[in-house]
């Protein structure tokens, strides 16, 4: 972060008293006290379950040069603001308008985070590039990832997740992008929503937001992308056949996916069909933006995906496929899809909610029993609020309960050749069944 004046950041926020001497610059933004170094702002937030003002000794101590709280706090320096998370808004905002990077939004209900992860690797290559701090691409994250901008910053990637109408065009009016992908429109969060129609115009806040002379990259190989309608004030870069990339010769295998690109041969060490469209929207943007498609194939023979995102481990000649990060029901189809392409052993699920998904939950969860069943899954153990829905679409399949003497049953009876899923939705948290997995398969954590 570049220093900003203490002073120039009072001058744009609302505030209501200054406590403690708070003079000089301000030399980065927490809202972890356990990450503050020295010169940082510590913003006790009131959105989760704890105030944050329960961390502002602990961020003084650590270095912060103030904290900025709603609350009356004894610990000094503080700043009180009628809304901490408008303050932490109101100056990423300024923060933002000191500098003119170009900048890329994403959002889509499937893809983002990949898309983002590649293109940053693919951008990085050539330019100083920035993105969202880790997974934080909401109306707290997304904020809080502006502070990453530096003077010599060229692009700023800033995925964009919503749940709610309006929640995108809040964070493009932060972000300020002049240039958006929509990876595609599937039915995540819809329990937020009256259905998926109302998703894709909750997506397209990005797209109607861009300002004239920016640049979209649109999905075509997605229906209601590719039937949109356009504005005439900005370029379309057009990702589908007959458009300005066309996607070919589509391979998929058990860790990689092979397919063209203009007649671009790409090989990627990834797993899945899906993963080629938000490979080739990556690909895409880079060679619009000076990265060529010879050197992006170059780049991303040598790609890992993050943590929890369809990460494949081998234990004892046992397959273990980790893709706990997240879930929507688009999601699990994709990766049901890819285990029954590629494996012909017993196929076994540990599994949990969808969330989210409101009236409709019981719909999707029993239309996700019938795709394990369909896809030839001998067992599942899952967690959660949907167990008769899960059980009732998988009618001929076994579905118990996920316990720790299910999944001690469920390990003894592994054989070599065996693959089992670890998925559900982040506020479920399988990686912690995972853990208790792969220790019961001794596997060097």
């Amino acid at each position: 972060m570049k220093p900003v004046e203490f002073n120039d950041f009072l001058k744009n926020i609302d505030y209501i008293d200054v406590n403690g001497n708070v003079n000089g610059h301000i030399r980065g933004v927490e809202i972890n006290s356990r990450y503050i170094e020295k010169g940082d702002l510590f913003f006790a937030l009131e959105t989760g379950s704890r105030s944050g003002t329960i961390y502002a000794e602990d961020a003084i101590k650590r270095g912060a040069v103030a904290v900025i709280t709603e609350r009356d706090i004894d610990v000094q320096p503080n700043v009180k603001v009628p809304n901490s998370l408008d303050a932490l808004t109101d100056f990423a905002r300024y923060y933002r308008s000191l500098f003119s990077p170009e900048v890329i939004g994403i959002t889509g209900s499937v893809g983002k985070t990949t898309v983002k992860e590649m293109l940053s690797v693919i951008l990085g290559s050539k330019y100083k590039t920035i993105k969202n701090r880790g997974n934080l691409n909401n109306h707290i994250g997304l904020p809080y990832s502006i502070f990453g901008i530096e003077q010599d910053t060229e692009f700023a990637l800033f995925e964009m997740g919503m749940n709610h109408v309006g929640e995108i065009e809040h964070l493009t009016e932060i972000a300020k992008p002049n240039m958006a992908v929509i990876t595609s429109i599937a039915p995540c969060h819809i329990g937020y929503f009256k259905n998926i129609d109302e998703i894709f115009e909750a997506k397209l806040e990005l797209y109607r937001k861009l300002p004239r002379g920016g640049l979209f990259f649109l999905n075509a190989y997605d229906e209601r992308l590719k039937h949109m309608k356009r504005r005439k004030d900005i370029d379309h870069i057009v990702i589908g056949d007959g458009g300005d990339y066309e996607i070919k010769d589509v391979v998929e295998s058990k860790n990689s996916i092979e397919f063209t690109i203009n007649n671009v041969k790409f090989g990627i060490p990834i797993i899945g069909r899906f993963n080629v469209i938000n490979a080739s929207l990556a690909a895409a943007v880079g060679d619009k933006l000076g990265v060529s498609l010879n050197e992006s194939a170059a780049i991303m023979k040598d790609y890992k995906s993050i943590e929890g995102r369809m990460n494949i481990l081998n234990v004892n000649n046992i397959t273990v496929i980790d893709d706990t990060y997240n879930a929507n029901p688009t999601a699990f189809k994709n990766i049901i899809e890819y285990i029954k392409n590629n494996y012909e052993g017993r196929k076994f699920a540990v599994i949990g909610d969808m969330l989210e998904l409101g009236k409709y939950s019981e719909y999707y969860h029993r239309e996700l029993g019938k795709e394990l069943s369909v896809a030839g899954f001998s067992t599942v153990l899952y967690k959660g609020d949907y167990f008769k829905n899960i059980k009732a679409g998988a009618e001929k399949i076994k579905v118990d309960k996920l316990s720790e003497k299910a999944l001690n049953n469920m390990l003894n009876s592994l054989n070599e050749g065996d693959v089992v899923l670890f998925k559900g939705s982040r506020g479920m948290r399988m990686e912690k069944w995972l853990e208790k997995f792969l220790k019961g398969l001794n596997y060097d954590l």
